[in-house]
């Protein structure tokens, strides 16, 4: 038998030597699931709706199954001249390759809903990931476009999933009118479900291989057009950046505010950038949420005493999604930055609040969506 000695200066090296070890094993440990745990926020939730005042609404159609309706149900969006998204597995794309064609050639929407249908809430990252990655190829090379949008299967979430997607790109989406096609056989009831419970920014769900929303559809694209809803693509409805998501799923714009001033409104006309600079400046909170509810007329005849002919030219000759834009900034940067008697001139510097942090809130002080002005011929929301 061999016995090793050694001296007490090779036994401290031996179990520092060790000790060292161990601590970067522990480090690299927590390093990898703390990451998970910091980017696994809780209670996140996909979008359901997005918080907009425009009217769009999405329609969007899950497709895991069979194709046999598909060609009924773009016959009826052509007919009604409507967009919408397709959420399609790749396991569709394998079984039916002509349809998912057919369905970005008639200029509809093709997104991701995983590969294989399955539940992604609880499943492995790395399993998910490569999921998400084997659907997203089959859908490119059927369309030639890569998704955007991804929609788990069966609406099963959870905070980790909603993470990992959110983490490739993906803006996830889910639905807050939900038809009931697969459930229910009557199209008057699923008909009805729909037009009664459909708002603006709302996301509608469908499904492809069910009769009775063949049978249905037609009426419904015909009585949401009539209530004023432009039928559009998932992608055209939800914000795909500067936004959040409330506990309920409502997507809200929030527009990226610089830390200092001034604040861009519009960085491609000077004149409509400084029109609404001029509306905080001058209007007080109350004044700047009630032009939710004038339209273009009302909105020039309120701002015209304090503004330039360029700038009330720049105003009246904007499109409504300008206006909108330059609007929701205003709202934002009025409730955050001051306006009104409360405006502080802008200086390059830190942006000064609404009021210092030791006073109480002031009523009107809110994260609450407030609409863009609608246009004179569209007739507000109830």
């Amino acid at each position: 038998m061999v016995v090793y000695t050694m001296t007490k200066k090779q036994i401290m090296r031996v179990t520092v030597t060790v000790l060292i070890c161990i601590a970067a094993a522990l480090i690299i440990i927590f390093a990898v699931f703390g990451s998970v745990t910091a980017s696994a926020e809780a209670g996140k939730m996909p979008v359901c709706r997005a918080g907009r005042g425009d009217n769009k609404v999405a329609l969007t159609f899950t497709c895991a199954w069979d194709a046999t309706d598909t060609g009924k149900l773009l016959e009826a969006l052509s007919a009604a001249n409507a967009k919408a998204t397709f959420f399609v597995t790749g396991e569709f794309c394998d079984t039916h390759p002509d349809a998912v064609r057919s369905m970005s050639k008639a200029g509809h929407s093709v997104q991701n809903c995983s590969d294989r249908n399955i539940h992604i809430k609880g499943m492995n990252i790395n399993d998910l990931i490569a999921d998400t990655k084997t659907a997203a190829q089959k859908i490119k090379a059927l369309t030639g476009k890569e998704p955007v949008l991804y929609r788990a299967p069966f609406g099963d979430w959870d905070d980790k999933a909603l993470t990992t997607i959110e983490g490739m790109g993906y803006i996830p989406v889910q639905w807050d009118v939900d038809s009931k096609d697969l459930d229910d056989p009557d199209a008057a009831s699923v008909r009805k479900r729909i037009t009664e419970n459909t708002d603006s920014g709302s996301i509608i769900l469908f499904h492809n291989d069910c009769a009775v929303t063949a049978d249905a559809l037609p009426q419904i694209l015909t009585e949401l057009k009539q209530k004023g809803f432009e039928l559009a693509k998932a992608e055209d409805v939800v914000f795909s950046d500067n936004y959040i998501t409330d506990e309920k799923g409502v997507q809200q714009y929030r527009p990226a505010v610089s830390a200092s001033l001034p604040i861009v409104y519009c960085d491609y006309d000077p004149d409509l950038d400084s029109a609404f600079e001029k509306m905080r400046e001058n209007l007080t909170i109350q004044q700047i949420y009630d032009l939710s509810s004038v339209g273009r007329v009302g909105l020039v005849d309120l701002i015209k005493s304090f503004l330039s002919e360029p700038e009330l030219y720049a105003v009246r000759e904007a499109t409504y999604e300008e206006l909108m834009e330059c609007y929701l900034t205003l709202v934002y940067a009025a409730e955050n930055y001051g306006c009104g008697g409360t405006y502080t001139e802008p200086q390059n510097e830190e942006i000064p609040q609404i009021m210092p942090a030791d006073e109480p809130e002031d009523d009107n002080d809110t994260d609450e969506y407030v609409e863009m002005p609608y246009e004179d011929d569209v007739p507000p929301i109830k």
